[in-house]
């Protein structure tokens, strides 16, 4: 993986150190994620389950801003010389050279790394023939410390604690993207499947090009009652990241089936929406519009608008097992149908 790195001066006995660090605008350009519209995307393996779940669940990579994530890095010796990331004794060999400067009121800077041990365990790894590389944190925010595997704590002149940044992991095996629930929960909104209202309605009438009569009871039912939450009205979808604590789960919640047209409409329960007409039923009982008007001045029929309205909320985890949760924003889908209505006409028998 490309890193291309930023330095970070450490002043030290009158000499400036370079320290390569990973920087999270320049590193886009590496093959750990993309540069959007909004900024920096990786791929994140992500478990959808869930009646709401996009092709029923399963695991996919979907591409989502991460919190923080590892960079190969690409250090420098004093000269000049680069360091090979994947060869852990140049990485120590390094190390053991800036070790020095990190001291004084840049002894915080000794912390970014893992203790000695590691450094050892690395190069007997890499002789054991395991491949490794060295990476470190970076992100498109200040704070690493969720993707950091220790927090030291240090005076408050030195910032009261400091992050691990740099560790060993196995070549093109770092540690997956850290990622915000919340982010992951409007990820997750957005694959949620709701499928449009698809309405049929009754009456009908063939010979008058399905249409239906001015003043009469027409019902409408959703053909699938999924697309108004069936029984209870809601849809979920619960995202998990793969290797990690962070989940997701989202909650939609329709009112039910809205029925809008330029002469007539109404609102329905997701009950009532999913009442189909059968002979000899109540209209009270159905999701019922009455038409005043003939749609003579619409030659297809009335413009006649299904909408299903989603509120969305979402709860879920962070890595370090916290609770969280809110609001979301809402969801909408909407099926167009054309509705002829007809006059009754009534034919009058003149007596003799």
């Amino acid at each position: 993986m490309k890193a291309v790195v930023k330095g970070l001066l450490v002043a030290a006995a009158g000499a400036v150190l370079v320290l390569a660090v990973p920087d999270a605008a320049a590193a886009r350009g590496g093959s750990g994620g993309d540069e959007t519209g909004s900024g920096y995307e990786v791929g994140v393996e992500v478990t959808f389950t869930g009646d709401g779940a996009p092709g029923g669940g399963g695991t996919v990579t979907v591409s989502i801003p991460p919190v923080c994530w590892w960079e190969s890095v690409s250090p420098t010796m004093m000269d000049g010389s680069p360091v090979d990331s994947g060869d852990p004794a140049a990485v120590w060999e390094w190390f053991q050279e800036i070790r020095p400067f990190l001291s004084g009121h840049a002894t915080a800077g000794r912390y970014e790394f893992p203790s000695e041990d590691v450094f050892l365990w690395a190069i007997a790894q890499e002789e054991a023939g395991n491949d490794m590389t060295w990476y470190a944190i970076s992100t498109d925010s200040p704070d690493v410390k969720v993707c950091s595997p220790n927090i030291t704590q240090v005076p408050e002149e030195h910032g009261g604690e400091v992050a691990q940044r740099y560790a060993p992991f196995a070549a093109g095996d770092p540690p997956a993207p850290a990622v915000d629930p919340e982010t992951l929960a409007v990820e997750a909104r957005d694959l949620m499947e709701i499928d449009e209202p698809v309405v049929d309605r009754n009456p009908k009438l063939t010979g008058l090009g399905d249409a239906t009569f001015v003043n009469l009871h027409t019902w409408f039912w959703v053909v699938d009652p999924e697309t108004v939450g069936g029984d209870t009205g809601t849809r979920t979808i619960r995202a998990d990241v793969e290797g990690s604590d962070v989940w997701a789960e989202v909650t939609a919640t329709t009112d039910g089936l809205s029925i809008a047209s330029p002469n007539g409409a109404r609102q329905c329960d997701p009950e009532r929406a999913q009442v189909a007409w059968a002979s000899g039923a109540s209209d009270a009982d159905g999701c019922t519009v009455q038409f005043t008007r003939a749609s003579v001045a619409y030659p297809e029929g009335y413009p006649v608008t299904a909408t299903t309205a989603w509120t969305a909320t979402w709860e879920g985890q962070e890595e370090d097992g916290t609770a969280v949760g809110g609001d979301l924003d809402p969801l909408q889908r909407e099926w167009p149908v054309n509705v002829p209505v007809a006059e009754v006409q009534t034919v009058v028998k003149g007596g003799n």
